[in-house]
């Protein structure tokens, strides 16, 4: 492949992560920012209240565990957004070397993959907070979940201020 190809892939590839981060922002700021609505305020919590039967004592662990979560993810997520940022920023490059380029993809991949790993893990230990009875309301309400995805939100979002 000659360095004038190269580069026109990787034009074509910086536009369409461009592309995708403008949509997840146009779509976070337009329906994740709206305000809370009082059937949707604790979201999850209040499904797994509702739908899986959740004591008060099983709130307060899942609170406990939502809050830890949301730490690693936050951080994360915001080193994740300046990775982002410095692989816009090439673009105004008149010259990138495919391994600058991939360099930060590749430190993007390491960050995201480990915010899944920790989403796994938080979701693993709310399991654990179920009942054997409601462990299959659990694994139901996950699936769901999982189906309908929650794009630019970590697990549980963001703590009540």
């Amino acid at each position: 492949m000659n360095s004038t190809s190269r580069s026109k892939s990787l034009i074509f590839v910086i536009i369409i992560l461009l592309i995708t981060n403008i949509a997840l922002l146009v779509y976070t700021f337009v329906f994740l920012k709206r305000g809370p609505q009082d059937h949707k305020k604790d979201g999850f919590t209040s499904a797994l209240r509702k739908e899986v039967g959740f004591s008060d004592d099983q709130i307060k662990q899942f609170n406990v565990l939502k809050e830890k979560s949301w730490a690693a993810a936050k951080a994360d997520m915001e080193h994740i957004r300046r990775i982002k940022q410095a692989l816009f920023d090439l673009t105004k490059e008149t010259s990138v070397s495919d391994s600058a380029v991939i360099l930060l993809a590749d430190s993007i991949a390491k960050l995201q993959k480990g915010v899944e790993i920790n989403t796994f893990r938080h979701f693993k230990e709310t399991r654990q907070i179920c009942t054997p009875e409601q462990m299959p309301k659990y694994d139901s309400l996950m699936k769901k979940i999982i189906r309908q995805g929650r794009p630019g939100r970590p697990v549980g979002g963001p703590p009540p201020k």
